[in-house]
């Protein structure tokens, strides 16, 4: 069996001139099909026609999967299978080689497009399981058939001018060449079915995306196949110029091989419109999760994976954000780096082993990749410095808090407790004076005492009540809103929530209730709480004048910045005449 492969200069020259090269070789196929079967036109002009157009099909269609990746590797199979198709016809000059001719080319044609397909897609036979089988091939179907014209008369294989034909060998009997052809024709269906189940081994083996590529041209193979043993059981070759109706058949159904490769053709180039298309309904900013899962879609390869590289840290990130060390080779996946327009790095892609064979696609995909995966870069650095600002936010209210309630203990369990003391003793020499001066100046002194010890657990309690700490958001507000000059009506859940949050949800609600009495002239406050999914809601609305803004220097200013600070987000709606409602959502 012959081992056709375009040279490699030859075969890019074609790649870079494919236009001509599709005109030229169709030009020059259709001629050379017409002159190997030109007596055949007369009484036979349809099936003449039509094993004129496989020829063609199957040379323009080399010259069109030529330069591709992976396609490119039946190229050769199939230029020199359309011309041994269209020299199986030569029988129709009736006289001479034509026989031989015909013979020849026939069993070869269907050996050589069973070693094209299982070239694809690496361009050679992938085990020797393969290699048997395709040497058994061209040993039982076009060395056997050539032994099978020495031992045959050529009436018996169909030819009715025999006179004028080359012929060799000596016939056997007529009962001995039938078994003898008998044992040939279940051979040759035992080897067309065991290429039909190597071909189902590859599809299962192959990735999806060679998958969705051959399996119009696995199933294309299967039918010519299956009409050709039917055939075979009917007639033996073509044998005149008369071509009947069961090679016509044969004909039409090998143009869907070449009709699959150039499926196959467009599938590939739909991959790569398909890549553009995912990359366009990205969400914007785009994420690197995002970017990955459109590449696997688009790849049909689930174990893709994009290493996104963070100067900042040093390392490699997945799409999940998670820190991943890239493999390193000799590792089986393909690995592709991915650099910025500057040329720094940017990222890099892996893909599973079998994308190998469509790196172009892989590359397209890498190009299409870049200004997306930098966008991502971008957000996914912007985002990390407002979760760095979010955090040192939370650790400052978090200290904030933690002084609060520190100066809090220190005035209760340090200052007060002296004041009681004194106070104590006081008393004490109350008691015991008798002076009426004296026991003048000690009550005044202990008037002035308990006004201090008042005015430092009003302080303590502005700096952090006990209450909140012990009792929890509710009792807190209790004790402050009795002491307003406005009625204040309470809807706060019981619910406990972290020390920070309420906290920070109590002094909200403190200074919010502030600005009303100091500037809203309400006569009427309604405070609500409520967790809300996975954050907390407040609301505290007046019945006052409205009006109120978030002013540069102001409290509702610092009553947003407080807010932030915890991860929030505050809303203010306070038209003029229509009372004022501030809404905080604060993350739990």
């Amino acid at each position: 069996m012959p081992h056709p492969r375009l040279p490699s200069l030859m075969s890019a020259c074609a790649a870079r001139h494919r236009t001509w090269c599709l005109a030229i070789g169709g030009t020059a196929a259709a001629v050379a099909a017409a002159a190997c079967q030109w007596p055949a036109f007369g009484p036979s002009p349809v099936p003449a026609a039509v094993n004129v157009s496989v020829t063609v099909a199957f040379v323009l269609t080399a010259a069109l999967l030529n330069g591709e990746e992976s396609l490119g590797s039946v190229t050769g199979a199939l230029v020199l299978g359309g011309l041994l198709w269209a020299l199986s016809f030569t029988s129709a000059w009736d006289g001479g080689p034509s026989a031989l001719i015909a013979t020849f080319s026939y069993a070869h044609f269907w050996v050589c497009v069973g070693w094209g397909v299982l070239r694809y897609p690496t361009g050679r036979l992938q085990n020797n399981t393969e290699r048997v089988l395709l040497g058994a091939a061209v040993l039982f179907v076009p060395v056997a058939n050539m032994a099978q014209l020495g031992i045959a008369r050529p009436e018996w294989l169909g030819y009715t001018h025999p006179d004028g034909l080359w012929w060799y060998g000596s016939p056997v009997d007529h009962g001995m060449y039938d078994i003898l052809t008998i044992g040939l024709d279940t051979i040759t269906v035992a080897l067309a079915a065991m290429f039909l189940v190597v071909i189902r081994h590859r599809l299962r083996r192959y990735s999806e995306l060679d998958r969705r590529i051959f399996r119009p041209v696995a199933f294309a193979l299967l039918f010519a196949f299956l009409i050709a043993a039917a055939v075979n059981t009917v007639s033996y070759i073509p044998t005149s110029p008369h071509i009947g109706a069961e090679f016509t058949l044969v004909s039409l159904t090998l143009l869907l091989i070449p009709v699959a490769f150039a499926v196959a053709v467009l599938r590939r180039t739909f991959v790569r419109a398909r890549i553009a298309q995912q990359l366009a309904s990205l969400p914007s900013p785009p994420t690197v999760g995002a970017v990955r899962d459109a590449l696997r879609i688009a790849l049909h390869d689930d174990s893709a994976e994009i290493l996104l590289w963070l100067p900042d840290d040093g390392h490699h990130a997945d799409g999940d954000g998670i820190a991943r060390q890239p493999p390193h080779p000799p590792d089986a996946d393909l690995i592709m780096e991915v650099r910025t327009a500057a040329g720094a790095p940017l990222a890099l892609i892996t893909a599973a082993p079998a994308m190998r064979r469509n790196q172009d696609l892989v590359v397209a995909a890498v190009q299409a990749c870049v200004l997306a995966l930098e966008n991502a870069r971008l957000h996914a650095t912007v985002a990390a410095q407002l979760d760095s600002v979010r955090a040192s936010r939370a650790r400052l209210v978090e200290a904030s808090l933690h002084e609060r309630r520190r100066l809090e203990r220190d005035l209760h369990d340090g200052a007060q407790q002296r004041l009681l003391a004194l106070a104590t003793r006081l008393g004490l020499a109350r008691t015991k004076a008798t002076d009426p001066d004296t026991i003048s100046a000690i009550e005044a002194a202990r008037e002035d005492l308990r006004h201090a010890l008042a005015d430092l657990r009003s302080l303590a309690r502005g700096i952090h009540p006990a209450v909140l700490s012990q009792g929890g958001l509710r009792p807190a507000l209790e004790v402050v809103t009795a002491a307003l000059p406005v009625e204040v009506e309470l809807d706060v859940c019981a619910q406990r929530f972290d020390a920070v949050l309420e906290a920070g949800a109590y002094y909200t609600i403190c200074e919010a209730l502030a600005n009303t009495v100091k500037h809203a002239g309400a006569t009427r406050a309604t405070v609500s709480v409520r967790q809300m999914g996975d954050a907390v809601r407040i609301d505290v609305i007046d019945d006052g004048k409205g009006g109120a803004t978030a002013a540069e220097g102001g409290g509702l200013a610092g009553l947003v910045d407080r807010v932030r600070a915890l991860g929030g987000a505050l809303v203010i709606a306070s038209p003029s005449g229509g009372g004022t409602r501030l809404t905080a959502n604060i993350p739990c």
